[in-house]
């Protein structure tokens, strides 16, 4: 298939599954941190690793997702980020304290590609010390859609992290974007 008419969700199996290949080579793992830092100068250390990886290193997707995947390899099969950032905020509680409201309040209100991927990098950071898995395939998706479908996607993830069961279930609108 014609790499131009890959679905979202076809592209994203694709990449994370050679992420996945990736694993355990660490100095690819390292390139591909250096991915999510502000120092341009270090971005482009990731470059030739996710081209490597079948990465369009023109599109800030590739690089977040590897970059992310790098720094905390441990995949969920979470319906969205949003239940992924649910499963953070409440470890062992029952209730989500306010401070991972507001944090992911701050998630919903990002605008571009770019901002989420600021407000990722701590997400994922604290999914690392919990010892939370992250459904990268989804993730990449999400963010691949995102310029078209941002409102719908915010939408999915606000009902995953404040609706708990069924009633959180995914729309299948953010799914069908080139």
């Amino acid at each position: 298939m014609n790499e131009s008419k890959l679905s979202p969700k076809d592209r994203a199996a694709a990449f994370v599954g050679s992420l996945r290949r990736a694993r355990n080579d660490r100095g690819k793992l390292a390139a591909l941190r250096r991915g999510l830092t502000d120092n341009p100068q270090l971005q482009v250390d990731a470059w030739p690793v996710v081209a490597g990886l079948g990465g369009d290193i023109g599109n800030p997707v590739f690089i977040t997702v590897a970059a992310l995947f790098a720094s905390h390899p441990e995949e969920s099969n979470a319906r969205s980020f949003g239940e992924t950032c649910r499963r953070i905020a409440l470890g062992d509680s029952r209730e989500i304290p306010d401070s991972f409201q507001s944090r992911f309040r701050r998630l919903l209100a990002s605008g571009e590609v770019e901002d989420v991927t600021g407000q990722l990098r701590s997400w994922v950071r604290l999914a690392a010390s919990k010892g939370v898995g992250i459904n990268y395939e989804s993730l990449f998706a999400d963010l691949w859609n995102w310029p078209w479908y941002a409102d719908e996607i915010r939408v999915k993830w606000a009902k995953s992290f404040w609706q708990s069961g069924d009633a959180a279930e995914p729309s299948t609108a953010t799914t069908s974007k080139p």
